[in-house]
């Protein structure tokens, strides 16, 4: 059933929120300050973006479903996919 607020499928917050539990009960370490990307330069800048519920759905889809690393931050997501569209749409022109 979809919540009336968000159009969200009640069913998709809950298996992530399952997910997140047995990675917790697994020894993941919520709000880890570990940088992986040791071959890149450090996360340095903040900046704060809005966005839509549609699209943190698919955010969260990315991180608990489809990444292989459950360590991975949404940070590292985020920079990939901006540097994926960077590069395809640098290429294109």
């Amino acid at each position: 059933m979809a919540d009336k607020n968000t159009g969200a499928s009640k069913g998709l917050f809950a298996s992530i929120e399952q997910t997140g539990r047995q990675l917790k009960e697994e020894g993941f370490k919520e709000n880890s300050q570990e940088v992986k990307n040791s071959n890149s330069e450090e996360l340095t800048v903040k900046r704060s973006y809005t966005l839509k519920p549609s699209t943190i759905r698919k955010l969260q889809e990315l991180k608990v479903f489809i990444y292989p690393d459950p360590n991975i931050t949404y940070n590292e997501i985020v920079d990939e996919a901006i540097c994926r569209l960077y590069e395809s749409k640098k290429g294109d022109s």
